[in-house]
């Protein structure tokens, strides 16, 4: 068996990625020069679609099932077609976290607390996607990832978003402040990795 044709991913990121097309597709909604007479019975019947897929994916999830690397392409490949396809993709991480994440302890010493940050967030993406989808640096939360299939799946870059939202949900709840997680540089447009840095959110004077 090719290791494309192998269920190594969770069915938990199919569902993640088709609540966030729903909700991204509520049709009371009305987008800025819209035609309601067309675009309306469209996006309404993808609702429906849409319902249909996740209250299967639903059953898989409950079931422990996986989906094989093509799969998750064609998804990728369906969602990046659209222009919302970044905020998408980032909601898609964000909902993840909140299934997969605990929250660490905020009474424990910040080094043991970014220890067990560290740990559960590689453990998590290597239980969703059954590989290992990257690493942070040494001492620190800068999180690098390089052939991911998000990266290789979207040859521009949107996709990476997933691990954005991740990673953004995951520092948000779980350090100190308000925090921000950047994408700091993308093996797809050049770079030797992608690479994710946090850092503090600052607020604007005026």
């Amino acid at each position: 068996m090719s290791q494309s044709a192998k269920r190594r991913v969770s069915a938990r990121v199919e569902l993640a990625l088709l609540e966030a097309v729903q909700s991204a597709d509520r049709p009371m909604e009305q987008l800025d020069d819209e035609d309601v007479r067309f675009t309306m019975p469209r996006r309404l019947g993808l609702n429906r679609v849409v319902e249909s897929r996740i209250a299967r994916c639903e059953e898989r999830v409950r079931r422990g099932r996986r989906i094989p690397d093509t799969e998750l392409h064609e998804m990728i490949r369906l969602v990046a077609r659209r222009p919302d396809a970044q905020a998408i993709f980032h909601s898609t991480g964000t909902r993840l976290a909140a299934a997969r994440m605990r929250r660490v302890p905020r009474g424990l010493p910040w080094v043991m607390r970014r220890y067990l940050i560290r740990r559960r967030v590689l453990r998590s993406l290597r239980r969703l996607f059954g590989r290992k989808m990257g690493a942070f640096r040494r001492g620190s939360l800068v999180y690098e990832a390089s052939a991911t299939p998000l990266a290789q799946f979207d040859k521009k870059g949107r996709a990476c978003a997933v691990l954005t939202g991740f990673l953004q949900r995951v520092m948000s709840e779980n350090t100190a402040g308000t925090t921000v997680v950047a994408k700091d540089d993308c093996e797809v447009h050049g770079g030797r990795c992608c690479k994710w840095v946090t850092m503090p959110r600052t607020v604007d004077r005026e």
